[in-house]
């Protein structure tokens, strides 16, 4: 297709915003790149095959783009959606993928158990920043540390980095005594596709959300009423593990967290509801406020992510504007 020059200069604005919108030296704890890390590093230290290890971790990168739209995938819940329905919709996801890890290893499946354990291992680290937290409510921390430089985002707190790394080394253990009479035939070469001259690499480049969906996500900042939306903050993250055990072992794990009460895994003291509307001014001056920037290391492919999921669609005309008219606030 061939662009006009003025749709040629637009596009290669909104390129050079996605590069460099949301400074690399961000410290973002949880973007996909730190992701794959913590996980790559325990199933090594594990002594799982390399390959696999690898095939595992860029699937623990790419969960943010492949299943954007799925909150159970992240720990968080719908705008709306009780505490307890959505925490056990990504207990009933830990679970499933776990079992899928070990029967699809046992039957040879290397690839395929890669990637569930890929999936599995992503909800179980998200859990440590988002504790069910809504798109809403982290599009506008998201927002606000962009625009700010305030370490607010879930993503970027240290407790939730130590937490992932700790909930990984875990799980990543319980997987590796799981698969432990699997036989690794045919696992060197998960990365590789030997149908290309040079061998090609297949599990070094990985995936990130679009500048769009990023952009998506953010707007969705001014539909969060300022009320916690958050869950208990370890109740739910043991849960996951106590699921993914039970989904290596094949046995029943509890699919209602909350049972009867409704308020099982209500936070222990939320936080004083804040006012969560008109205090983002930047957003009516600055397009530096559509993402983040992941630098999560050489062959990443994709420049900009929301760092979640989302539900929104109106990331074309939010971009359309900001380019058009980067002084309106969006209302």
């Amino acid at each position: 297709m061939l662009l006009s020059a003025s749709m040629m200069a637009r596009w290669l604005l909104l390129l050079s915003l996605a590069v460099t919108i949301g400074a690399p030296a961000d410290a973002w704890a949880l973007k996909p790149g730190t992701h794959r890390e913590l996980a790559e590093a325990a199933c090594a230290r594990e002594g799982m095959p390399q390959a696999f290890c690898r095939r595992m971790g860029k699937q623990t990168y790419e969960t943010d783009y492949q299943e954007w739209k799925d909150l159970s995938a992240h720990a968080q819940r719908e705008l709306g959606e009780d505490r307890c329905t959505a925490a056990d919709a990504a207990l009933a996801r830990v679970d499933r993928l776990a079992g899928d890890v070990i029967s699809k290893a046992r039957a040879g499946q290397l690839e395929a158990a890669a990637i569930s354990l890929g999936r599995a291992v992503h909800t179980i680290q998200d859990e440590c920043a988002h504790h069910g937290m809504t798109n809403q409510e982290h599009a506008f921390y998201s927002l606000t540390q962009q625009c700010s430089g305030d370490q607010v985002s879930p993503d970027v707190q240290p407790a939730a980095l130590a937490c992932a790394r700790a909930r990984t080394d875990q799980v990543m253990a319980l997987a590796a005594s799981a698969l432990s009479n699997v036989t690794w035939t045919g696992a060197a070469d998960l990365c590789t596709d030997w149908s290309s001259d040079n061998q090609r690499d297949t599990c070094q480049n990985a995936a990130l959300p679009s500048p769009f969906m990023a952009c998506d996500f953010l707007a969705e900042h001014t539909d969060w009423d300022g009320d916690d939306s958050t869950w208990h903050p370890t109740l739910v993250g043991d849960a996951l593990v106590t699921s993914f055990t039970a989904g290596l072992n094949g046995t029943q794990a509890t699919r209602s967290i909350c049972g009867a009460n409704a308020t099982a895994i209500d936070p222990l003291m939320s936080r004083p509801p804040l006012d969560a509307h008109g205090k983002l001014g930047c957003f009516s001056t600055t397009l530096g406020c559509l993402g983040k920037v992941d630098d999560g290391g050489a062959g990443d492919e994709a420049t900009t992510s929301g760092g979640c999921s989302t539900s929104s669609s109106s990331a074309g005309l939010l971009v359309a504007l900001a380019l058009l008219l980067p002084r309106r606030r969006r209302r």
